[in-house]
C-alpha cells in the first residue's frame, strides 16, 4: 500500500508570495531528493487575514514514511516555512486502497 502525505498550514496574507516561493522550493526538492509527485495550493479564508496552505506528496512507501516527514520537516525550517505558518505546520498521512 502506498501513502500520501498532507500537510498543512495558515499563515498571514501578507505572506503570500514568500509562501508560494518557499512551497515552491520545498516541492522541487522534496520531488528531487525522494522521487515523489509533490503539489501545493491554498484555500483563502474569507474574512479571517489568513491563506489556508496545504501540500501533498506521493506516492510513498509506509516504510519510507518517518524518514521522509524528517526530510520535510528539516527543508521546511530550512526554507523557512516553519516562521510563516500560524500555529504550526500539521503533517498528516493517508493510505490510499488503490
Amino acid at each position: 500500500m502506498s501513502r500520501v502525505m498532507m500537510v498543512w498550514f495558515r499563515a498571514d496574507r501578507a505572506h503570500d508570495d514568500a509562501c508560494g516561493e518557499r512551497l515552491a522550493a520545498l516541492a522541487r526538492r522534496m520531488t528531487d531528493a525522494h522521487g515523489i509527485s509533490a503539489r501545493w495550493g491554498w484555500r483563502d479564508e474569507a474574512g479571517a487575514g489568513y491563506r489556508t496552505w496545504l501540500e501533498t506528496y506521493e506516492p510513498l512507501a509506509a516504510e519510507r514514511c518517518d524518514a521522509f516527514v524528517d526530510s520535510l520537516q528539516a527543508a521546511a525550517r530550512e526554507l523557512g516555512l516553519d516562521a510563516l505558518a500560524l500555529n504550526g505546520r500539521h503533517v498528516e498521512a493517508f493510505e490510499w486502497s488503490a
